[in-house]
């Protein structure tokens, strides 16, 4: 009798997750992200740099998704992801991503998933608003990257 329970390979495990993520970041276009900073189509500076940071961002969140699902492998498959990327992108802003995704996974590591204040904060200082503003936006960017945190967590495997 062939026993019904499969084995867990944790290699082939760890390829459906990069796989998944990569595709998931290549298909992120950020519309909604940068509709709620008010970053217009016309901005292309602040545009470039706020793609530069959510990429980076959605990279971290990830890598906080992985070590909810993989404790023991989330670091070693993060840097392969990190190292698979800078491969097939070996442009600029690509390292810049890269560099970004290590500094917010930096920030979140303190805190997980329970408080995304931090970022919400560091994100919202890109924009220039008043305090009034600045307290909405912050609120707004919190759930968002919640939702995306939930988003890239579902969509793991």
């Amino acid at each position: 009798m062939q026993n019904t329970a499969e084995a867990f390979d944790a290699e082939s495990a760890a390829q459906e997750v990069l796989e998944n993520f990569a595709a998931l970041l290549e298909d992120a276009d950020f519309t909604s992200e940068l509709e709620l900073m008010g970053i217009g189509r016309m901005q292309f500076l602040r545009r470039r740099q706020m793609l530069v940071e959510w990429r980076g961002l959605y990279m971290a969140l990830w890598r906080l998704a992985l070590g909810s699902s993989f404790p023991q492998d989330a670091e070693d498959i993060f840097e392969t992801f990190l190292r698979s990327y800078q491969a097939t992108h070996p442009d600029k802003v690509s390292a810049r991503i890269i560099e970004r995704a290590r500094e917010y996974w930096g920030m979140l590591q303190p805190k997980g998933n329970s408080d995304f204040s931090d970022l919400a904060r560091h994100l919202g200082s890109f924009s220039s608003q008043d305090e009034k503003q600045a307290r909405s936006l912050t609120l707004r960017l919190v759930l968002h990257i919640r939702k995306a945190y939930k988003i890239i967590f579902d969509r793991l495997i």
